[in-house]
């Protein structure tokens, strides 16, 4: 039996909860999920995000394993990497950059990471386990609602932008 890895080895605690918030505010600001909500409702979420200095190297998502939570990448860059069909070396799949999600289908369905998630730029991660967003989903569900919107609009395009590869893919 395999054991999992602790996807935050190695990552560095910069701040979390009301003594942090602020700064966590300001960057989850210039982060797409939180565009269209007011500086307050930013300003309420950021009371349950931690965030996370990331080395170039570390793997903070791991294809299979079933810990929910995400992360909203504040800075930096992460390469998103999916196992061949034979379980041989994992292929990039994706770059993901500042502002951009990753980890948002295994918070709200509770199932395995679909993809390992690298740091290959120093970054700064803003993490939101399942806990602390079914505490915002219970203790303010306004701004709650407002995100799982937002992301079910990401995970849209992101399955429109892959039906494209794939019938492109298809089509050669």
């Amino acid at each position: 039996m395999a054991i999992e890895k602790n996807p935050f080895d190695g990552l560095e605690l910069l701040g979390s909860g009301t003594t942090f918030s602020a700064k966590i505010g300001d960057m989850l600001e210039r982060a797409d999920m939180f565009r269209d909500m007011t500086r307050q409702e930013v300003d309420i979420f950021a009371g349950y995000v931690q965030a996370y200095n990331a080395p170039v190297g570390a793997e903070v998502l791991h294809e299979g394993m079933r810990e929910s939570y995400m992360f909203i990448v504040a800075q930096g860059r992460l390469d998103i990497l999916k196992q061949t069909a034979d379980y041989g070396e994992s292929r990039k799949i994706a770059t993901v950059r500042a502002g951009k999600t990753i980890g948002e289908m295994s918070l709200l369905d509770g199932l395995p990471h679909s993809a390992t998630a690298r740091v290959v730029e120093p970054a700064v991660l803003l993490l939101l386990t399942k806990s602390r967003f079914e505490q915002v989903v219970a203790e303010q569900p306004e701004v709650a609602l407002k995100m799982i919107r937002k992301m079910a609009t990401l995970m849209s395009l992101r399955l429109r932008q892959t039906s494209g590869v794939l019938i492109d893919y298809l089509k050669s």
